[in-house]
């Protein structure tokens, strides 16, 4: 009986070291930014849907088992105007491929440091129908049941398989290099 007793505080104790939570994503801001011959551009994802299991030890971030963000292209939209969306939206080849995903594939590094965290990830970014491997490095914050994730990623877009957009008949000419900028929030589902 003693031995039982035992057993399940340690158990007990083990659970409140160690505990892997289901997170959604609550609330982001996802831009792409370039340049092209006549201007700098920018453009946000407004749909963007996403979920995630995160890890605690000892109530500090210690791992992150998946992390997934699903964005929908044709939300895209630019500080350009309707003409600029409709060609990244041909371009993205928008009806064959409505959604542009992240899927996390693992953490090979968590530093803390104060409140925040600095995040090596690799994950598969699919774009236009093309999936790479993409490696970055993500400022982490932690807030009660909320999980905020921020950093930045430069691609090609011709490595997606993207031709950049040529407008008003080649005078505007996009250049191959986007920034993709994000913060993304994810909050606990088990808090109410």
């Amino acid at each position: 009986m003693k031995k039982s007793i035992i057993l399940f505080a340690l158990l007990i104790a083990g659970f409140s070291l160690f505990s892997q939570t289901e997170y959604k994503l609550s609330k982001s801001s996802i831009r792409m930014s370039g340049t092209s011959t006549l201007h700098d551009w920018t453009a946000d994802v407004t749909k963007v849907s996403g979920s995630g299991q995160m890890v605690f030890t000892n109530n500090a971030l210690s791992g992150i088992n998946a992390l997934n963000i699903t964005m929908t292209t044709n939300s895209i939209k630019s500080n350009h105007g309707e003409t600029m969306d409709k060609n990244m939206m041909k371009e993205l080849k928008a009806k064959a491929n409505p959604t542009m995903t992240y899927n996390l594939t693992k953490v090979t590094y968590i530093s803390p440091k104060g409140g925040t965290y600095t995040l090596e990830t690799e994950g598969k970014l699919t774009i236009a129908g093309t999936t790479k491997t993409i490696n970055m490095t993500v400022a982490a914050t932690v807030n009660g049941g909320q999980v905020t994730f921020k950093g930045t990623k430069k691609v090609k877009m011709t490595e997606y398989n993207v031709t950049p957009p040529v407008l008003f008949l080649g005078t505007l000419k996009t250049d191959d290099n986007v920034t993709i900028t994000f913060d993304a929030t994810f909050a606990s589902t088990s808090v109410k």
